[in-house]
């Protein structure tokens, strides 16, 4: 038995299927931004509630408005989602 949780840094940019990997795989993820593109996942994340930490505010930095930032529509849906930080040392957000 291990101790360690996979959480895959995923969802963020690249492809959807880096979601459906971290669905098979993952015990949760950090970002799923691109959940929003595909309800099917969305339902399956929801499913399985299987855990989403978010970072709007690192998000906000690069290149995603708040406005836009899908957290709390995922809320709406009943995804289980957390905030969280990104990169804290980088972006000395966490003051």
């Amino acid at each position: 038995m291990s101790t360690f949780l996979f959480r895959p840094h995923c969802g963020e940019a690249g492809s959807i299927t880096h979601l459906v990997s971290a669905f098979i795989t993952g015990d949760n993820i950090s970002h799923g931004l691109n959940l929003k593109k595909s309800p099917v996942l969305q339902y399956l994340y929801y499913l399985a509630q299987i855990p989403i930490a978010m970072s709007p505010l690192s998000n906000n930095s690069l290149f995603l408005e708040y406005s836009k930032n899908p957290l709390r529509e995922f809320l709406h849906k009943g995804l289980v989602v957390s905030l969280s930080t990104d990169d804290p040392m980088q972006f000395h957000y966490t003051k």
